[in-house]
């Protein structure tokens, strides 16, 4: 199990943005089992509006690329305006190349194709977190 208690006295902050309630509901109960802190979002607007109000404790944003209201990437481009640092790991059903063109995600790290398993999951959240400045600890020791 991961410890993102470790390090900084806050725990990892983690804002999920997906219009699938089940597929919602699924990644929040693993990321709290973990431990980590979860914040939902129906869309990119709706997460949009909770990362405003969560900054600058946000730590990672796990999005849908294709959402009602605002999708994903241009909830990732509004995001960077703010907290440039902030790292956004990209989900969806569609392969990365029918979704990302020449504006996605630069690692592979940062994107996840669903169906994804738990373990998928979690292996994406923690590379994202200890390669990122925001939690310089390198929070997530297996």
């Amino acid at each position: 199990m991961a410890d993102p208690q470790s390090g900084p006295s806050r725990p990892v902050i983690v804002l999920l943005a997906e219009d699938e309630e089940p597929l919602r509901t699924m990644v929040a109960r693993v990321l709290w089992a973990e431990g980590y802190r979860t914040l939902e979002a129906r869309d990119g607007a709706e997460a949009l509006h909770l990362a405003r109000l969560s900054l600058p404790h946000l730590d990672l944003v796990i999005t849908d690329v294709v959402m009602p209201t605002m999708d994903g990437r241009e909830l990732g481009r509004e995001l960077a305006k703010y907290s440039p640092d902030l790292p956004v790991l990209y989900i969806s059903a569609y392969v990365r190349g029918d979704v990302f063109h020449r504006d996605g995600p630069g690692a592979p790290s940062n994107f996840l194709q669903k169906p994804f398993s738990n373990d998928d999951l979690l292996a994406a959240v923690k590379a994202l977190l200890a390669a990122s400045p925001r939690r310089s600890t390198g929070t997530l020791a297996n």
